[in-house]
C-alpha cells in the first residue's frame, strides 16, 4: 500500500512540474578576439589558421548555447574577421560591446575551404547544412516554426562591416519568430544587402546605421531586404529553408539611420497573391539613395510614417521617388518629409520581369482613409508637390494619373530633363507660376512633354 501511494505521489508531482525538471540552464559566455574556441579540437583542424580562427571561435559558442538550449555570447572590443556562415539557434542574444567589429572576412587561406557570403544565418547550427529543414509541410516544423528569441544587440560603437565584398549578406532570417536587431552599425554593402528576412513573424530592426556602399549594377539593393522564399523570383538562397513562398509578418523598422545606398528599405519582387503583413516603418532617416528610397511590394496593412528622407538621386529622367508602392493593401502613409527629391510617393500597378513573370500584374487598393492621411506628407525642394496614384499598369500619362496635394514650403524646382526646351519652360513658368499644383500638371500632359519612364535592368516604372 505504501509503494502503491509513493507512486501516485511521484505521478501527481510530475503533473504539476513537468516543465521545469527538462529545461537547459542559459549560459552566458564573454570572449575577446584572442580567446581559445570552447571546444579545443576546432584548433586543431587543418584549416584553422589566422584567417579562419574567429570564425571557430564564434562558431564554438554558438554549438555550445545550441547544446544547452540557449543563452548570451557577449563579444569584447576587437575586431573579429568571420570568413564563413554563423548558425544561430533559439533563445540567444549576441550582445556586441562597445568597439567590438565583425568585419566579413574574404580569405580563409586555405583550399580545404571557400570564403561565405553571408556572416549570420539564424538557423541551428546542427541543421545548418541541411536542405528543406523549415517551410510550410506536414511535420513538426510549419512556415513560422523555424528558430526563434533571437537578439543581435549592439553598444556604442558596435559594427558590422561588409568589407564591401561583392553580394556579401550580414544577417539572414528565414522562418523565425520574436527577431530584434538593434543598436548595429552596418557598414560596407556591395550588391548584397544588410539584412535579409524572409518568411518571417514579429522581428524588431531599431536604432541601427546601415550606411555606405557600392552601387551595385540594377541600384536596388536594399540595406533591409524583405522577401518570400520563392523559386520563381530567385527570392531566396539558403537550401535549409523550403521555396514555400511564406510572407513575413508584423515587423517593426524603427529610429534607423540609412545612408549612402542604393536603397533602403523594400521587395524587389514579389510572389503572386502573398502579402508581407503589419509593416511598420517609423522614425527612420533615410539621406543619400541611388533608387527609390523604400520599395513598397506586396506589402498589406503598411504604416509608413514620421521618416525624414532626403537627397535621392533623380534618376535617368528625374523620375525617382521617395517610396514607390506596388500591389499595397490598406497603406497608410502619413507625416513624413522628404526633401531634394524629384517625387514624394508613386503608386503603380506593376508586373515582375524575368523572374518571377509568371505572376500576374498586382494592384494597389487605396481607401479614402488611406489617400486622406497621403496629404499629411511634406515635400521640399522637388520636382513635384503631389503624389500620384497610377491604377492601370503601365499607364502613366496626365489621363490615368490621380494626384493627391501635399504640404511643401517651397516651389518644385524645375526638372533637369526638360532644360534643352527654354522656350517652353518659359512659357509654363509664366503661365503657371501663381499655380505650383496646374504648373506641374501641366508638365506631365503628354500633348505637351512626353515625359519617359525609367528603366534600369528589371526596375521598369
Amino acid at each position: 500500500m505504501q509503494k502503491f501511494l509513493l507512486v501516485i505521489a511521484v505521478w501527481s508531482l510530475s503533473i504539476i512540474i513537468p516543465t521545469f525538471s527538462f529545461e537547459a540552464k542559459a549560459e552566458t559566455y564573454t570572449i575577446s578576439p584572442n580567446s581559445d574556441t570552447f571546444n579545443p579540437n576546432f584548433q586543431s583542424y587543418s584549416t584553422y589558421n589566422h584567417h579562419t580562427k574567429h570564425y571557430y571561435l564564434l562558431r564554438s559558442y554558438l554549438e555550445q548555447l545550441e547544446k544547452t538550449g540557449g543563452g548570451t555570447l557577449t563579444l569584447e572590443k576587437g575586431t573579429y574577421t568571420v570568413s564563413n556562415v554563423l548558425f544561430v539557434s533559439s533563445n540567444i542574444t549576441i550582445n556586441l560591446e562597445d568597439g567590438a567589429k565583425i568585419v566579413n572576412g574574404i580569405k580563409t587561406g586555405t583550399s580545404k575551404l571557400d570564403a561565405d557570403k553571408s556572416l549570420f544565418q539564424l538557423i541551428r547550427p546542427s541543421l545548418g547544412k541541411e536542405e528543406g529543414v523549415y517551410g510550410k509541410y506536414e511535420g513538426v516544423y510549419g512556415k513560422y516554426e523555424g528558430e526563434k528569441n533571437i537578439t543581435i544587440i549592439g553598444a556604442g560603437t558596435a559594427t558590422i562591416d561588409l568589407n564591401f565584398d561583392k553580394e556579401a549578406i550580414a544577417i539572414i532570417a528565414g522562418h523565425n519568430q520574436n527577431i530584434r536587431i538593434e543598436n548595429i552599425n552596418f557598414l560596407n554593402m556591395y550588391s548584397g544587402h544588410f539584412i535579409e528576412i524572409d518568411a518571417t513573424k514579429d522581428a524588431v530592426i531599431s536604432n541601427n546605421h546601415f550606411m555606405n556602399s557600392k552601387a551595385s549594377p540594377t541600384k536596388i539593393k536594399e540595406a533591409i531586404n524583405i522577401d518570400t522564399p520563392d523559386k520563381l523570383t530567385n527570392g531566396w538562397s539558403s537550401a535549409w529553408s523550403k521555396f514555400d513562398k511564406t510572407p513575413n509578418s508584423n515587423m517593426r523598422i524603427e529610429n534607423n539611420a540609412f545612408y549612402d545606398l542604393d536603397r533602403a528599405i523594400g521587395t524587389h519582387k514579389y510572389s503572386g497573391g502573398k502579402y508581407h503583413d503589419h509593416i511598420v516603418i517609423r522614425n527612420n532617416k533615410i539621406e543619400k539613395m541611388r533608387q527609390d528610397a523604400i520599395r513598397v511590394l506586396n506589402w498589406s496593412n503598411t504604416t509608413i510614417e514620421n521618416n525624414t528622407l532626403q537627397k535621392v538621386e533623380p534618376g535617368k529622367y528625374n523620375s525617382n521617388r521617395g517610396i514607390i508602392a506596388s500591389g499595397a493593401i490598406n497603406p497608410t502613409f502619413q507625416n513624413n518629409i522628404f526633401k531634394d527629391m524629384p517625387r514624394a510617393i508613386q503608386f503603380t500597378a506593376w508586373k515582375n520581369s524575368e523572374s518571377g513573370s509568371e505572376y500576374d500584374i498586382t494592384y494597389n487598393k487605396l481607401s479614402k482613409e488611406n489617400k486622406e492621411a497621403l496629404s499629411t506628407n511634406t515635400i521640399f525642394n522637388s520636382v513635384e508637390d503631389f503624389i500620384r496614384i497610377n491604377p492601370i499598369y503601365k499607364k502613366y500619362d496626365y489621363e490615368q494619373t490621380e494626384f493627391i496635394p501635399i504640404k511643401t514650403a517651397l516651389p518644385p524646382a524645375v526638372p533637369r530633363i526638360y532644360s534643352r526646351y527654354p522656350k517652353t519652360l518659359d512659357f509654363i513658368a509664366q503661365k503657371y507660376q501663381k499655380n505650383t499644383f496646374s504648373f506641374n500638371v501641366f508638365l506631365f500632359n503628354p500633348q505637351v512633354l512626353q515625359l519617359p519612364l525609367q528603366s534600369d535592368g528589371d526596375f521598369y516604372q
